[in-house]
């Protein structure tokens, strides 16, 4: 076929992702997975999700901006792509983006669909690496994720993962400190003194909504794109010995304990922050509120810096740590119906640092789009 490309992220095309391994697999006539002995065989590509959260926008936006690229391809290379299934990775606890279920998930699936299994599309890293373990599995079948987390990192390298998208949680975690450091302080600009590695976007500011520009991850940038290089961040006398509570919608969550349980004590702790945490499980909101309330009671913060479970449920947060900055990171605040994000523009002290949820399905379809181009 005719090479075509397809944008920004075309420059540094996943061609790793090609890599494949031998060895027989039950279950499928292939012993590797291959362009030609797939796609090319019936002209179909076909392809899986592993959904993390129903009502998550960045799933929701993840999925589609996926959906999105597969069609765009099929388009420019005359054949067809078929969504196999798609599934929401919940254990029996109610844990959601579960790295066990997405496994035993592919494992169903690649008895079910056999040599139909092409691609996999994963809406977080913990899945997709998750996934590329599934027994069964054809060595080579592409699997992208979402987060750079440092073993994805690896894997891209290795080419075992066919590619990521990093949300440069490191830098979001210094925006947070920096953010509420400069709410004490009533500076006009709050992400004054940032210093951080990746390009801040702050076209929504005055709605108090700041991310990070969010990056393609390649077997090139996969080193330096892994969490945990941090900047330098000099002593604030400002906010030295202020109080700071960080709430963590969840522990066990891979993205969360790999950046922001890592890199936002560092950074505020450098600031001058005393720092107190408190953690949920990700699935109990009534469990996480108490801990911030106990918190709250025990301890007169200065600000707090939360990841809340439930979007739609932010104004309980609010309540429960009183009038104080307050800085939501990571999940976005969303209407009380759920269906939009939530207007923090007249609360005066109270930001979202992270990255929107629109825009990262097309930076992960980017992914696919890039990852076609290297094959032809």
């Amino acid at each position: 076929m005719k090479k075509r490309l397809f944008g920004a992220f075309a420059v540094c095309a996943l061609a790793l992702s090609g890599v494949v391994a031998c060895g027989e697999q039950s279950g499928t006539g292939r012993t590797e997975w291959t362009w030609e002995n797939s796609v090319e065989v019936d002209n179909e590509l076909g392809y899986v999700i592993l959904v993390g959260e129903d009502g998550n926008p960045e799933a929701e936006d993840r999925t589609a901006g996926c959906i999105d690229a597969m069609n765009e391809i099929a388009a420019a290379g005359g054949f067809t792509v078929k969504e196999l299934a798609r599934k929401t990775c919940i254990d029996t606890n109610g844990n959601s983006w579960n790295d066990q279920t997405a496994k035993e998930t592919v494992e169903t699936w690649v008895t079910q669909y056999g040599d139909d299994l092409d691609f996999i599309i994963s809406n977080n890293d913990g899945m997709a690496i998750a996934a590329s373990g599934a027994t069964g599995l054809v060595p080579g079948t592409p699997i992208i994720g979402f987060d750079a987390l440092t073993e994805a990192c690896n894997m891209i390298k290795a080419g075992t993962l066919a590619g990521s998208v990093s949300q440069n949680g490191d830098d979001q975690a210094l925006t947070t400190a920096l953010v509420l450091a400069n709410l004490i302080k009533g500076e006009d600009d709050v992400v004054a003194g940032y210093n951080g590695k990746a390009n801040l976007v702050t076209s929504e500011i005055s709605d108090h909504v700041i991310s990070t520009e969010l990056s393609a991850v390649t077997a090139g940038n996969a080193d330096e794109k892994k969490p945990g290089a941090y900047v330098t961040v000099n002593e604030d006398s400002a906010v030295a010995g202020k109080k700071m509570l960080v709430a963590y919608y969840s522990a066990n969550d891979n993205y969360i304990s790999e950046t922001f349980m890592k890199a936002l004590p560092h950074y505020a702790e450098s600031l001058g922050f005393d720092v107190t945490p408190v953690a949920g499980d990700g699935t109990n909101d009534t469990d996480l509120l108490d801990r911030v309330r106990a918190a709250v009671t025990e301890t007169d913060f200065d600000c707090v810096a939360l990841n809340i479970i439930t979007h739609a449920n932010y104004e309980s947060y609010l309540e429960a740590v009183g009038d104080v900055p307050v800085v939501f990171f990571n999940r976005q605040p969303k209407t009380s119906d759920n269906t939009d994000v939530a207007d923090l523009s007249g609360l005066e002290k109270v930001y979202y640092v992270g990255s929107s949820s629109t825009g990262q399905g097309a930076a992960q379809g980017q992914i696919i789009k890039d990852w076609y181009n290297a094959l032809q």
